[in-house]
Parts: C-alpha cells; sequence; structure tokens
C-alpha cells in the first residue's frame, strides 16, 4: 500500500498528496478494486483469526482537466492484481496463513463453527478450506461467485448457499467437522 502515509491519531488513514492523479499519471497500490475494500470478510472465535478476500493490485492514476477528468480516468493497464485469501491473528495483526485466490478474484468470505471458510477464486470455483490453515477440502466450479455465501439450518442439517450468474447453488454441509 503506498496511498497513505501511515494513520493520523484518530486511527484514520493519511493520505499521501504525493500519490493523487497527476498529469503525467501516479503508481497506487492498491487500485480502486484492491485491497479488501467490499469483499465482506469473516471472524472465526474459535481460532481467533479474521479471514479476508484480499487483493493485491497497482493502478495508474491520471488527472485530465481538458477531459473533465480526475482518477482513474478509464485506464486499467493491468500492472499487477494478485487476489489471496488471507487468515489474520486479530491480537498479533500477524498473517497465519495466505491462499492464493488468482488474479481479479475476490468473493465475500463465510466461516463456520465447524471448522470450515468459503469463499470464490479466480479460476470461477466456489471453494471449500480449512480454517485453521487454509488448506483446500472441497471446490465447485459454478462460475464467479456474485456473493458472500451464506449458512442455514434446515430440518436439523446446515447448508452452505452461494450464487453465480443469477443462480443459487445449495450443499449440505457433512455431520461431522474436518
Amino acid at each position: 500500500m503506498n496511498w497513505s502515509k501511515g494513520v493520523d491519531k484518530d486511527g484514520r488513514p493519511a493520505p499521501d498528496p504525493e500519490k493523487e492523479p497527476a498529469r503525467d499519471g501516479r503508481l497506487v497500490s492498491p487500485d480502486e478494486g484492491g485491497a479488501t475494500n467490499w469483499r465482506p470478510p469473516s471472524f472465526d472465535p474459535k481460532t481467533g483469526l479474521f479471514i479476508v478476500s484480499s487483493d493485491d493490485s497497482y493502478g495508474v492514476y491520471f488527472y485530465k482537466p481538458e477531459d473533465g477528468a480526475y482518477g482513474w480516468a478509464g485506464a486499467d493497464y493491468g500492472i499487477l492484481d494478485i487476489g489471496a485469501l488471507r487468515a489474520i491473528d486479530y491480537q498479533t495483526g500477524k498473517i497465519r496463513w495466505s491462499h492464493p485466490l488468482g488474479n481479479g478474484s475476490g468473493a465475500g468470505v463465510l466461516t463456520t463453527d465447524s471448522g470450515l471458510t468459503f469463499t470464490g477464486d479466480a479460476a470461477r470455483s466456489f471453494i471449500a478450506l480449512r480454517t485453521s490453515d487454509g488448506s483446500t477440502l472441497w471446490h465447485s466450479s459454478i462460475g464467479h461467485l456474485d456473493n458472500a455465501p451464506v449458512t442455514y439450518l434446515l430440518d436439523g442439517r446446515q447448508y452452505v448457499l452461494a450464487s453465480s450468474g443469477g443462480v443459487l447453488f445449495a450443499w449440505a454441509l457433512p455431520d461431522k467437522p474436518h
């Protein structure tokens, strides 16, 4: 991250004036789709992990007053865009594990009491990981995940629900945790 010089006394980011859009362009990280801005994260109280779908990305930002354009100016040069699911220890802030998701990926995250984490990846798969270490347990190629997955209980059985392309998909979870 290079658009901020750190945080102010109130804990808010302190923007770096050198990264404001300029006529000759400024390389900024993350770009508007980067970090973990809009994708819902999840917290697992058993492991103490705060799990986020993040994006390491860069964009070039311009200021073109003659076109009335300010900011990204419609130019995406695809400089860098690497997605990862990161498990952050909420007490130390250290990343305990990272699971690659691929370029241009990102979906919301769901953790369950049984030790499972669900999200989507750039391969257009819905994936289940072991929350404790991030290892892949299962995947299904349903297409780009449109939302954060949710879970529900029906007749004593737990299900996980996700959507892709306007279609809802539901899977029954195993009775025993992984």
